[in-house]
């Protein structure tokens, strides 16, 4: 990610970006900037196509993608209709929707094939003239890189979907409105105990409380839909409170709109350090770390940083950001001048939990 994740199609909305997918094979400590080159590329050839024939999206195939199983080959295959489909861009512009068209994007798909994507609410309008015509448009700058009968899908879809903090996420990731009671909260990271491996996620401590403690129910986004109760806080040496649940994804909603971040590593930070926070309060926020390991009532060795923050932040996820992220904590709200937050050696400890990484 439905994971909500960015899948390994290569979708093109509004103008073409297209590269190719890869798939790393990575340290699960690593922080971020991963630059392994793996890549998974399936087998193509005319049985390809054949997959479409029960496909509702799909209106129409033309050529046909050529037989190929050697990774290097299938790589510089991607490639060639890449230059060509750029090639073809200036003249499938103006049948763009944006330009009173049907076309609501274009590129070149994993698979070995171009496609044309159309507005599914003008798929009926969509006739074989139309599709001749960006055919032969395509047709003609592939015969340029010398490929004939070039692959082309011509499809429907809804087009891209955006979605924020307080929408409704099937998949349950860090930096998402929460419920408990009559109290807004922010869900912080997915996670598995480590007793038994089951899945689920951590919250604040004080917002499970405020909902009624054990066994008090949890809704995402409000309340018409529960996604589970409390399980489990000690609030020792974390403001932070334990959630089962399976449709757990280990991201962090990064910022609006619609755009979320792997979970790469976790661990503590240290004092100078720059860290963000992604509430649904005060959305993305970063600070500097000053204090490290201090007394805040009965919680022992807290943080605390220079980010901003409101209620409603609470729970949010604290992460050293790049590529990818690195959790660093769980926020708990203001100390004085500063935000507070947990680090995740205390919430760790407290919970008997790990985090989800990519």
């Amino acid at each position: 990610m439905n994971k909500n994740k960015i899948g390994i199609e290569m979708l093109v909305l509004v103008v073409l970006l297209v590269s190719i997918t890869v798939i790393p094979t990575v340290n699960a400590q690593e922080e971020d900037n991963f630059t392994d080159s793996e890549y998974y590329l399936p087998d193509y050839g005319p049985s390809v196509f054949e997959k479409f024939k029960d496909d509702l999206d799909v209106i129409a195939t033309r050529g046909v993608v050529p037989e190929i199983t050697d990774n290097n080959e299938k790589v510089k295959w991607l490639d060639i209709i890449e230059t060509s489909m750029r090639g073809s861009k200036d003249e499938l512009e103006p049948y763009m929707q944006q330009y009173g068209g049907p076309v609501i994007g274009f590129g070149i798909n994993y698979e070995g094939y171009l496609f044309v994507e159309f507005d599914e609410k003008l798929k009926d309008t969509v006739n074989k003239s139309t599709m001749d015509k960006l055919y032969n448009i395509i047709e003609k700058d592939a015969k340029k890189m010398g490929v004939s009968n070039i692959p082309v899908v011509f499809r429907s879809s809804a087009g891209q979907i955006l979605e924020s903090r307080t929408s409704t996420w099937p998949n349950l990731i860090g930096g998402i409105r929460l419920q408990g009671g009559n109290k807004y909260s922010t869900l912080s990271f997915a996670a598995k105990k480590d007793s038994t491996g089951k899945k689920g996620f951590v919250m604040a401590g004080h917002a499970a409380i405020n909902a009624g403690g054990i066994g008090a129910a949890i809704y995402q986004p409000s309340t018409s839909r529960q996604v589970g109760t409390v399980t489990y806080y000690n609030c020792a040496f974390a403001d932070a409170a334990w959630v089962e649940a399976n449709n757990v994804v280990d991201d962090i909603y990064y910022q609006d709109n619609d755009q979320t971040k792997d979970v790469a590593s976790y661990g503590d930070t240290t004092k100078g350090h720059t860290v963000y926070k992604s509430g649904i309060s005060t959305g993305l926020t970063s600070g500097d770390v000053v204090d490290e390991y201090i007394q805040m009532g009965t919680l022992q060795d807290q943080f605390t940083a220079t980010y901003s923050s409101a209620p409603g932040d609470s729970g949010a996820p604290v992460f050293i950001n790049g590529n990818t992220v690195k959790l660093v904590g769980v926020h708990r709200g203001r100390w004085g001048d500063y935000a507070s937050f947990s680090p995740m050696s205390g919430v760790r400890q407290d919970l008997g939990i790990t985090p989800l990484i990519t």
